[in-house]
Order: C-alpha cells, then structure tokens, then sequence
C-alpha cells in the first residue's frame, strides 16, 4: 500500500495540494483564484453510499458543503485542484453520516455533567453510598438530582433509605427508563405530595400497603408533580451539556438527530451554538405535549404551537417544528396498552391518552404543519396512533410533513403495512429491545412467549414496505452507541452476554439493512433524506470514516467500531487523533 502511494503523494505535493494520509492532514493555506474544484477530496476508499443501489465506491468530493462527484478514483481525482485537501483512506470504510431519530440530548447532557451520577448496575448499598457521597458535598436545602437506578427495583423502595443519608435535602434520583422517580421525604414535602394525595391522571404514586404512606416512588404523570417544583438549570449549564452531547454524537458518527423532548430554554441554547458556528448535529425538535414534564396542560401546548413566538424559524440546521405525545408508558407495570392482556394481570394496560384526544391532538398539530412523534410502545398504542394518522390524513391530507411512531416494540401484523401509506415511519429504540437483558426478562414473564417473540419486529415492518430507522434513546441507556444497535439488528444477541440467547431471531436483518436503517432510513423519517441520508452528488457533504470495514468485520465485533472521522455539510466536526 505504501509503495503504491508514493508516487501519488508525491505527484499531489508537487501540484501544492494538502494531503491527509491515515487522517494526519497536513494543512496548506488556500491559493486565490482557482476554478472551482473542490475543497476536500476523499480517495482510495471503500464508501458505501446507501444510494437506490447499495453501491460502494472508491472516491467522493466535496464543495462548499455538498457532494460534487461519488465514483471510481480517477473521476474524483479529477476535481483536484489547489485548494483541495485531500484524504487518502487507505483502503479503510467510510459511509453516511447516521441520523439518531431518537435522543434526549440535553436531559442527558445535564445528568452525565451536573447530576449525582451511578450505574444501574450497583446494586442499591452501593447505589445509596453514591448518593450519600453527593449529598456531602451539598448545604442542607440544596436538592439532589442524580441517575439511575435499575427500574425493576421500583417496588421494592421505600424513601426511608433517602431520608436517612439527607434528611435535610430534597432527593430526586431518575431509574434507567426515565418513566420512574425515586424521592425522599423532602422532595414529597416540596411537592405537597402526602398519604392523601390521589394518584394523577395516567400516573402512580406507589403507597405503603399497611399504612397508605408514599414509598417515594412515582411513575408516569406523577413525575411532573416533583419534577415542577425542583430548581431548573442554568442556561450556561444547558449550553455546555448540548456542546458535550454533540461531540459525544460526533464521536460515534451521528450528524442528525431528533429530541425525544424539547423546551424553549433548550432551544435557545441550541440556536446560540449555531450562531457561534459550534452546532455540530442536525437537531429536529419535538416540543412535549402530554409528557410528565411539559410546562403546560396539553389544551395550552396547542395554543402555544399557533405562533413561532416560542419556537422560532427553521435554521440551517435547527428545525423546531415538532411535537411530542405520549400514547403509552412503558410495558413494566402494565402501563402500555396491549390488544390481548398481560399475562399475570387482568388488564390490557394503560394508554396515557385517550382516543379522542389522540385524535384531536394528532389533527391539530398536522394542520398547523408540524411532524408529530408518538411514543407508543404496546400494540394497542400502536394501532391508535395509526388511527390517529389517518384520522388526519382524511381531514387535512398529506400536507407533506412525515410522521413518526416511536419505539417499534410491539406491532400487531394485522398494523404492518399501514404506515407508510399514511406517510409515517416508524424508528427502533433503545437498541436493548433487541436483545436479551434484564429488562427483556421481565417484560417477557409479562407479555408471554409469542409476543416477546415478536418485540422490534423490523424485518416484518421491513417486509411490509415501511420505513424504519434507528434511536438510541440515549439517555435511557448508557451510551449512544448506534455500532452496538447494529450488531443487535443483525445478530438479536446481547453482544455482552451471547450465551444469553437471542430475541426475535425472524426480525433480523442483514448488514446493509442495517446500514441503510442507521443512514437513509433514519433521514428519511426525519424528512431529510432529499438532502442527506445517503451519498449523492448535490446532497449535503455528511459522510463518516470508520477504523475497519464491515463488510469483513467479525458480526460479533461490529460493536467494536470506532469512528475516525466525522464531516457534516463539508465540515470535520470529529477527528480521532
């Protein structure tokens, strides 16, 4: 390979270009004048475009942000000229820039930089000792925020254990599915929250069964209760966390992203990166409607999304025009609704929303021209935001704005098949449903073998012509990891526990599936994939080099890939040294 490289490295220094060998770019200044070739030039590579083709190639350009020649080496080589910088890949894989349709990036960026922070897997003395730790370094009334324990601990709690190592700080502490709450008595006082408080709307606080006392425990809507009157960050803090997030996203390959939830301090953060010119990710967000934590009641949030006063325009890279509802919770204490009943309960589950005001919702915010996320998990969930859809499809048609059920857990067969015809896709997350895990486990000993032997069922959504792409739903896992969701598509395994067998082993895809579901697919549920999402001349310049070549990796090791660099609209915004 190097002999090879000498005499077009030396041909490409005689002719004063900059050339970047194994990702080391030596930098020269731009000449004046030129004729419009490009700026960076990627050569001897093998690029998968995930164009209508699945091609590989040897080569791209790039200018002023765009793609302006995909093929052989000799055509790219082409648009050489002095102020091109040019990459020699040495044979390694690059490809797409990965859109995340799933993520709560600054939630997540505030708990990983300013929460009291532990792993769900301590067991809970170790846990305490963590928190303990945290409050040590607090003044008594100063609350305590932290994650995250391990959900299946919820109802065996009790704020005892919190009230003895901070008796006088109010303890907020986030399970590991951002469903659930655990506080201590201080927090309970804070928020008026007593034996005689009833449980909200679509929400649970967990009692005592002798005394009828609150454990500190709470689920769904009654988050909101503690959650509006703990302090709320400083919009310092909120910039420096969706910076780290970003490079973090980066680090992995992600370009584009959509928020699992959205506010207007958020917001503002975001657009002032983007005008010191330090956004580096596409950001759609989804404002709550009927979540724990939006700041309204759900009647008002639609009020709020008449105007842009709040919101404001579509950006470059900001498009703030969506919203985010709850159809559903989680199947863990049967708080998803499913067609059939849970197996060790009488009951279907529990919809966090009724049909009318789904449906309401749903065609309000579809006339006002903003893409809607449902969160629906259970198969009953499912099916009413698909009736929600198409609800409004018949009242306002298809005014172009692509919809998006999230999570794809559960999809009754008689469902496959109906979102695409309404313009909606469907996105996979957290990546953990696809495999074997603690979680799995108790899910399955609710919902049975037949439909945990149809959890994410992404072949068979595939199969019936719809669009699914991938989320990470970071931060209700450790890492936004999209090589770790793509050894869990392909293999169904638990990559750090094979022996634990595989889920859904018929809803498997193979490698350039789920190449095309971390890429295009994911661009196309976001809308974008006119401009990004795969490899194309015009399209933007958003393109990752990888460490190895996946197409001869190992499957189990696919988890393993590291990204060398990432680019978005022409721009590094990660390089690994």
């Amino acid at each position: 390979m190097r002999k090879r490289l000498v005499p077009v490295l030396a041909l490409l220094l005689a002719l004063g270009v900059a050339v970047g060998v194994g990702f080391s770019i030596v930098e020269q200044p731009r000449r004046p004048g030129g004729t419009g070739n490009a700026d960076t030039v990627f050569v001897n590579g093998r690029i998968f475009t995930a164009d209508t083709f699945s091609r590989t190639v040897e080569a791209v350009a790039i200018d002023d942000g765009k793609f302006v020649a995909v093929g052989s080496n000799e055509e790219v080589r082409r648009k050489i000229g002095s102020k091109t910088t040019v990459h020699d890949l040495e044979g390694r894989m690059a490809m797409p820039g990965i859109t995340d349709m799933h993520v709560h990036p600054i939630r997540g960026g505030l708990a990983e930089l300013t929460y009291c922070k532990f792993s769900d897997q301590l067991e809970l003395p170790r846990a305490l000792d963590a928190v303990r730790t945290c409050v040590a370094g607090k003044k008594p009334g100063e609350w305590i925020e932290g994650a995250q324990w391990d959900t299946s601990l919820a109802s065996s709690l009790d704020k005892a254990a919190l009230d003895e190592i901070a008796p006088k700080n109010p303890v907020y502490l986030h399970d590991n599915t951002n469903h659930v709450i655990w506080v201590n008595s201080a927090a309970l006082a804070a928020a008026g929250i007593d034996k005689s408080t009833p449980d909200p709307p679509n929400g649970k606080i967990l009692r005592d069964r002798k005394t009828g006392e609150p454990t500190g425990v709470l689920l769904e809507s009654a988050i909101a209760m503690v959650h509006k009157v703990k302090p709320k960050p400083e919009s310092g803090d909120i910039e420096h966390a969706a910076k780290w997030i970003f490079q973090k996203l980066n680090a992995y390959g992600v370009t584009s992203i959509q928020t699992g939830n959205a506010e207007a301090t958020h917001l503002a953060a975001l657009r002032k990166l983007e005008g010191k010119g330090d956004l580096s990710v596409r950001v759609k967000a989804n404002w709550d409607f009927n979540t724990p934590l939006a700041p309204v009641e759900p009647e008002k949030m639609l009020e709020r999304f008449d105007t842009r006063d709040e919101r404001g325009p579509v950006s470059a890279l900001i498009n703030p025009d969506g919203g985010k509802i709850y159809a559903d919770g989680i199947p863990i204490g049967a708080q998803s609704p499913y067609l059939e009943p849970y197996v060790h309960e009488p009951t279907h589950g529990h919809a966090a929303i009724d049909k009318t005001s789904l449906n309401a919702a749903v065609k309000k915010m579809d006339e006002l021209g903003l893409s809607v996320m449902i969160h629906a998990m259970g198969d009953a969930a499912v099916r009413m935001s698909l009736d929600a859809f198409e609800a409004a499809r018949r009242a306002n048609g298809d005014g172009g704005k692509r919809h998006v059920i999230a999570h794809t857990f559960s999809v009754d067969p008689a469902d496959r098949g109906r979102a695409h015809k309404l313009n909606v896709a469907f996105e996979n997350s957290p990546p953990i449903v696809m495999f074997p895990n603690d979680l799995t486990v108790v899910v399955a000993d609710q919902l049975g073998r037949k439909r945990t032997r149809e959890i994410a069922p992404i072949r068979s959504l595939l199969d019936a012509g719809e669009s699914v792409g991938y989320g990470s739903d970071w931060d209700n896992i450790p890492e936004p990891d999209p090589w770790l969701a793509l050894q869990a598509m392909i293999t169904r395994r638990n990559p750090a526990s094979p022996q634990s067998g595989v889920l859904a082993r018929s809803e498997a895809v193979d490698l350039i599936t789920g190449l095309e579901i971390l890429t295009y697919n994911g661009a196309h549920g976001l809308g974008l994939e006119k401009s990004t999402g795969s490899i194309a001349v015009g399209k933007d310049a958003d393109l990752i080099a990888l460490d190895r070549d996946l197409t001869k990796t190992p499957v189990n090791d696919i988890h393993k890939t590291k990204v060398l660099r990432t680019i978005l609209r022409g721009k590094t915004v990660f390089a690994r040294e």
